[in-house]
């Protein structure tokens, strides 16, 4: 399972008890809106959390060690995580230089202080 995507979905959780909430698709797709877009992926989330018997009296470590023992977790963040992948696009830049003389050759952006 991926880790990262764990990590934060067990800290949002444990967030949305901290600040005495309930554990809902919107805290959640609030809490998360840069990973689940999705109202039903959101839905899921939440349900499979309460499944799993995550409340307010458990540590951040414990929601981590409850989310790596289920499969149906495990598939929800591999759905999160390839939903992620096709909109997160990369940009490859090549930038070619030739510079003579004195001065800074900068391709991109030059931060000054």
């Amino acid at each position: 399972m991926d880790f990262i995507t764990t990590g934060i979905i067990a800290s949002s959780a444990y967030d949305v008890f901290k600040n005495g909430l309930k554990l809902s698709a919107g805290a959640l797709k609030e809490r998360l809106s840069q990973w689940i877009k999705e109202d039903v992926v959101a839905k899921a989330v939440a349900e499979e959390l309460t499944k799993l018997g995550i409340s307010g009296e458990m540590s951040e470590v414990a929601i981590t060690r409850r989310l790596d023992q289920s499969p149906a977790m495990a598939g929800l963040i591999s759905e999160i995580n390839s939903k992620v992948a096709i909109v997160a696009t990369s940009t490859i830049t090549n930038v070619t230089q030739t510079h003579t003389g004195s001065g800074d050759n900068v391709a991109g952006n030059k931060i000054v202080k």
